[in-house]
């Protein structure tokens, strides 16, 4: 996102209110300020051919903490994910972990869940 210019320009058209912005995975991980923590699900040193090599660790900076995607769900990514809700945890850092079928819904300053019950930790 970085190398393309992607980051910026997603972040003014959002800041216009032209454009709305929905991800799934790694397209909701990059809304959070950091991807601390993600780094133990997807490796930062494997970069396809053709993309710089240095890791960004900014977000998108949309939401006001971490989401770790497939948490407890039956995904190849699952146990990964339970590293990094500990690794956000024990750091003190503020996270949002989504089993695979739930979904946040962000509309100005009110953010609602198809599980309330669930707290950010």
């Amino acid at each position: 996102m970085k190398q393309s210019g992607f980051d910026d320009v997603i972040v003014d058209m959002l800041d216009n209110d032209e454009i709305v912005y929905g991800g799934f995975s790694a397209g909701a991980v990059v809304a959070a300020p950091s991807l601390e923590g993600i780094h133990l699900m997807d490796d930062p040193d494997e970069a396809p051919a053709g993309y710089d090599r240095e890791t960004i660790w900014d977000g998108l900076g949309l939401i006001d903490h971490a989401i770790v995607p497939h948490y407890r769900s039956p995904h190849p990514e699952s146990p990964a994910a339970e590293r990094a809700v500990r690794h956000l945890c024990s750091r003190g850092l503020r996270y949002r972990a989504l089993r695979d079928g739930e979904v946040i819904v962000w509309t100005e300053n009110r953010m609602t869940s198809v599980d309330p019950t669930r707290r950010i930790a």
